[in-house]
């Protein structure tokens, strides 16, 4: 049983903490790659509006259902996001082997022998910064989430005005790829650093995946809070300290090679 005074590295706690912290600063939600829905930020910013990139009709009618359903204020662009304006193609897989699309990848040219291909579709792609240059967000007014199974690197690089501006960025990175580094970089050179690293997906029980949840450096100056050691005045307050989870030590975990 978890502990309710307790912190743990999961998305909608960190979420939760920082709106208390600066509700200013997410007054809207940039959600790159939502699928169906992305459940943390329908269950932190219900109150929101939220703009919904997802290029694959795949998804569409069911995104739609669940946010209306939510009561979930939203723009739903169907389009893909990149380093430039103009058309790419959308290879739709199902890597589980159901046959429903559990995955989407945007490559310049189509890919018949991708592994687990389900269909291939042409799709208009657009830079971030194109899409907002007419009525851009208040600076240091929104959160961005990006989760595009691999593209980050070019979204990031065709929005890095929108980018720059956001008060937090949530960017998934991958062990295998080897991505962590190589993406926190990238966002700590448009003026963020790291804020927390949450929802770690294991498997076969080894790290795969986080959650890297970055803070723009310009709200982290302006909120003390952001920053405890100073707001402790260098002070340690032992209740407000924690290490690790102690009442998880001993909680066995099975060999998941069994």
């Amino acid at each position: 049983m978890t502990n309710p005074h307790m912190r743990y590295p999961v998305m909608s706690q960190s979420l939760r903490l920082a709106r208390t912290i600066a509700p200013q600063a997410m007054q809207e939600i940039i959600d790159i790659g939502v699928q169906v829905k992305t459940d943390f930020l329908m269950a932190v910013f219900p109150d929101r509006h939220h703009h919904l990139f997802e290029p694959s009709p795949a998804y569409h009618a069911k995104l739609e259902e669940n946010y209306r359903a939510a009561g979930v204020d939203y723009t739903l662009h169907k389009i893909a996001l990149s380093d430039a304006d103009g058309i790419l193609h959308l290879h739709e897989t199902s890597v589980d082997g159901s046959g429903r699309v559990t995955h989407t990848q945007i490559r310049p040219e189509r890919d018949e022998a991708m592994p687990f291909l389900v269909g291939i579709k042409e799709i208009p792609t657009r830079r971030l910064d194109t899409v907002f240059a007419q009525q851009p967000p208040a600076d240091l007014s929104y959160l961005v989430k990006l989760d595009v199974d691999g593209v980050e690197e070019q979204i990031i690089a065709g929005g890095q005005q929108v980018l720059r501006n956001a008060s937090f960025i949530i960017i998934e990175t991958s062990i295998s790829r080897q991505d962590l580094c190589r993406r926190a970089a990238l966002l700590e050179q448009l003026g963020f650093r790291v804020f927390d690293l949450c929802d770690n997906a294991y498997y076969y029980g080894q790290l795969a995946l986080v959650d890297l949840v970055m803070i723009n450096n310009r709200l982290r100056a302006a909120e003390l809070k952001f920053r405890p050691w100073e707001y402790s005045e260098g002070k340690v307050h032992w209740p407000k300290w924690q290490h690790g989870f102690k009442h998880l030590d001993d909680t066995p975990v099975d060999d998941p090679f069994a």
